[in-house]
């Protein structure tokens, strides 16, 4: 084996072991063919574009839906639909941000401009909605951007670490949502969402009121809804609110703890997330969901 070849197998190391053990010998004949210079052969490595490609097959692979690939196990599919209900939930917070951010903007006119992006996520829950999967990737990293700008401004770096903490729901829906939803997954159901998204847009306007009283609500609104989806048995929906509960915790407790304020009703709501993450999630269906 040549060291080229060798390092083309390394590559493809990243796609899941199902895939390889059918597509492997196919795509590295593809890769080597017409390379036949021996100091090519010992010395080249792969080039961007193809490294790109690989890793961007991987991703779909791990997250496989729909009829795109064959053969795809079970515990793949149900994978990929967690991390897509873990990116939707984080566009759900994206409305509630954008709901408060037009409470402030219309309780103090004299916000500065790039305050309306703040409203991106509205257009990204459309657009996601609308199938337009790049355009709603983009709006959702908006305010994220505004976020990670602000903070890379600060020189404490201590104060740095907890905003970002913080942020930790939001950054970890964001990646979700941009892994999730790749070209072969399938569109969320419109009729469904749309209630969902105007429970969010209520909760921000109370968040805009009152910060506190918005991210508390939050919290509650998620343990309830856990102990729903684990009444009516919907493992996709329970797992993903469990990774949604321990993410707000994270961020619950970098929130109040150095500041000691609000401590009962934050110890409060901190043991009902806790519930809420360790709350036992439906076995997992041996077959596969179906998958538009």
């Amino acid at each position: 084996m040549r060291n080229l070849e060798r390092r083309y197998r390394a590559l493809l190391k990243v796609l899941p072991r199902w895939y390889r053990r059918d597509r492997e010998e196919e795509m590295v004949g593809i890769f080597l063919a017409e390379r036949d210079d021996d100091l090519d052969l010992e010395h080249s490595w792969p080039g961007w574009g193809e490294t790109w490609a690989v890793l961007g097959l991987a991703v779909r692979t791990h997250l496989a839906a729909g009829a795109a690939f064959t053969g795809v196990p079970a515990r793949v599919v149900w994978r990929g639909e967690v991390v897509r209900a873990l990116g939707m939930l984080g566009l759900l917070l994206g409305l509630f941000y954008a709901m408060a951010a037009v409470v402030g903007l219309v309780a103090g006119p004299q916000e500065p401009w790039w305050r309306f992006l703040e409203l991106a996520p509205v257009v990204a829950f459309a657009a996601l909605l609308g199938g337009r999967r790049t355009l709603a990737k983009v709006a959702a990293a908006v305010p994220l951007s505004l976020v990670v700008i602000a903070v890379g401004s600060l020189e404490d770096s201590g104060y740095a670490v907890w905003w970002g903490m913080v942020q930790l729901p939001s950054l970890v829906t964001f990646v979700c949502l941009c892994l999730g939803f790749h070209r072969e997954a399938p569109v969320p159901p419109a009729r469904r969402l749309v209630w969902w998204g105007g429970g969010a847009v209520l909760v921000g306007v109370v968040g805009g009121l009152s910060a506190a009283t918005g991210l508390f609500a939050v919290a509650l609104i998620t343990v309830v809804v856990r102990v729903v989806v684990f009444v009516r048995g919907d493992f996709v929906l329970g797992r993903a609110l469990s990774l949604f509960a321990l993410l707000q915790l994270v961020s619950l407790l970098y929130l109040v703890v150095p500041s000691g304020n609000l401590l009962v009703p934050a110890g409060f709501l901190a043991v009902l997330l806790v519930l809420a993450v360790v709350l036992p999630v439906r076995r997992r269906p041996k077959a596969a969901p179906r998958v538009a």
